[in-house]
């Protein structure tokens, strides 16, 4: 029995998912302040979209190398010390922002909070593999991404109650303080992977309590000895068709993803909508997003992963067509426009999300968190160039939903071309090593 592949679910296990998850719901929440505070920033300091635009994109790079950082720092040191790591950094960074009182000082600690935020997502989601049996593990993983989506519902439902009565000020305070409580709580009690210690041999002993803990054997010694493959192995040879499709998914699926997260209030205000409505957009889409990528991974289990994603980023692609084109009416909150996100969230955001369950099954365990960072780097690249777009983009509803239709389209495409999909009922290798 491979370890991260045990016969027994146990709420020790169920325990360390929730705790995992509980990183990627501040990552969520954190990752959208600057967005949600877009609009009353905008309007207090006089900034130039362009200018905005600018420290998104900063924000994006520090992702890039936050994530590429993390991937490795997960397998040569462990995925806990990544998680936490990142946690902290972002979290600090999200405190000090709330002090910024210069677009430099802005832009600066966007960049730094890149750093942390960019490297959880992934992470979490191949530690999340390793505590996890071969059956729940899409449905698993798929739950710890989507808590970025229920870090975003929270983030925009606290910033529809605070921009109005506090300021933008307070949206930084209250989620770094927040995430800096947690994320020392989260030290004391967040074991290391057991895909990680199996391959540690000074670490046996920790290794052997950690799977008593879940019920499980301790793995064969044999596999402790086995050494670490370089990550040229990720675009050479059988894995390269995977890498290749699974970074392709994730740029045109993260372009989505942060388009909408920094870009749908300033757009939706540009329309006409009220501050508090321009957050409530988000909500919805959040929502939707949260939703679908749970229902994504209940069907991925029946029909496998080769059937639901590209699926979900075709209807993906008709409704932003329709979202281009919907008539809106701002003075009454725009309920079509707000549906259509919802179900655009229950689509696109949906497939994004469902991803990284895909890529926590296509790259074997010794590779899996540099895979993750290497479809997860491409992803923030995709991120880095929404923030350069966005700022034009926003000018008008019919380019905006426009070019994510036409991203959609590549995600569908990409998501056909990987081979190593997840097969039906979730089975997935029987084999980590």
């Amino acid at each position: 029995m491979a370890v991260g592949d045990p016969g027994k679910t146990g709420l020790y296990r169920v325990g360390v998912v929730l705790l995992v998850a509980i990183t990627v719901v501040l990552d969520g929440l954190d990752n959208q302040m600057l967005g949600l505070a877009a609009p009353a920033l905008l309007r207090e300091w006089g900034l130039e979209r362009s200018v905005l635009g600018g420290i998104f994109a900063l924000g994006f790079v520090g992702m890039a190398f936050g994530t590429l950082a993390a991937g490795h720092i997960g397998d040569s040191f462990g995925r806990r010390a990544a998680i936490l790591l990142g946690v902290a950094v972002f979290g600090s960074a999200t405190l000090a922002t709330g002090f910024a009182g210069s677009v430099w000082q802005l832009a600066l600690l966007k960049a730094l909070a890149g750093v942390g935020l960019g490297g959880v997502p992934g992470t979490a989601a191949a530690m999340i593999a390793e505590f996890t049996t071969a059956r729940w593990r899409s449905l698993a993983v798929t739950f710890g991404v989507v808590c970025v989506s229920i870090g975003g519902i929270l983030g925009s439902t606290a910033a529809a109650l605070i921009l109005p009565a506090l300021g933008w000020r307070w949206l930084f305070w209250v989620s770094g303080l927040v995430t800096i409580v947690i994320v020392v709580s989260l030290i004391r009690v967040l074991p290391e992977s057991p895909g990680f210690l199996v391959r540690h041999p000074l670490r046996r002993s920790e290794l052997d309590c950690l799977m008593q803990r879940l019920g499980d054997d301790p793995p064969p010694k044999v596999l402790r000895a086995l050494s670490k493959p370089p990550m040229t192995d990720l675009i050479t040879g059988d894995l390269a068709r995977d890498t290749l499709g699974l970074s392709t998914a994730m740029f045109s699926g993260m372009f989505l993803v942060y388009l909408m997260f920094n870009w749908a209030p300033t757009m939706l205000a540009g329309q006409g909508f009220t501050l508090r409505d321009t957050s409530l957009g988000l909500t919805w889409y959040n929502i939707g997003g949260t939703t679908g990528a749970l229902m994504a991974a209940l069907v991925i289990m029946g029909l496998g992963s080769r059937v639901t994603l590209p699926a979900l980023a075709g209807l993906a692609v008709l409704v932003c067509a329709i979202l281009a084109f919907a008539p809106i009416d701002p003075a009454g909150h725009g309920l079509p426009i707000m549906i259509g996100l919802a179900v655009l969230g229950l689509t696109g955001s949906a497939a994004q999300s469902a991803m990284f369950a895909l890529g926590a099954h296509a790259f074997p365990l010794p590779l899996r968190a540099r895979g993750m960072g290497l479809m997860g780097a491409a992803g923030r690249i995709g991120a880095l160039v929404s923030a350069l777009a966005g700022s034009w983009l926003v000018a008008g509803r019919g380019g905006f939903f426009g070019m994510l239709s036409l991203l959609m389209l590549i995600n569908m495409t990409s998501f056909l071309a990987v081979r190593g999909h997840i097969p039906r009922l979730a089975r997935g290798r029987t084999e980590d090593f």
